[in-house]
């Protein structure tokens, strides 16, 4: 049987508690290296998440280092136009300091995304 849902749901429920840490106590605009920390973190866990997803539910399918890149990505990529939409980036949305933040973010969160799936290569 596949556990890979135990890491997954260890990931997101840490990410979910320092998120709501972060939120309560303004640690992302305290702590700028903060949100690299959660972003990094949350590619992590969304790549085991999607890793266990194909797993359960396409067993007779592949699950490719670059599909789950690229799909860790993509959610990346909703999440920075979902935060550019209510206006909660870090910088005037439009602005160079925007498209800075949300290039770092993407970076970061593709970074989790790598490293989630060679600690799953590793398991």
């Amino acid at each position: 049987m596949n556990k890979t849902y135990i890491p997954a749901l260890i990931l997101v429920s840490l990410l979910a508690t320092l998120h709501f840490i972060a939120s309560a106590y303004s640690l992302y605009v305290r702590y700028p290296g903060y949100d690299i920390m959660m972003h990094i973190l949350g590619g992590v866990g969304i790549a085991v998440s999607v890793h266990w997803f194909f797993l359960t539910f396409f067993k007779n399918t592949k699950v490719s280092f670059w599909k789950v890149v690229l799909i860790v990505f993509l959610i990346g990529l909703a999440w920075e136009l979902f935060e550019a939409y209510y206006d909660i980036t870090g910088a005037p949305v439009g602005t160079p300091a925007h498209y800075r933040d949300a290039i770092k973010d993407l970076f970061n969160d593709t970074l989790g995304a790598v490293v989630g799936v060679f600690f799953l290569r590793k398991k």
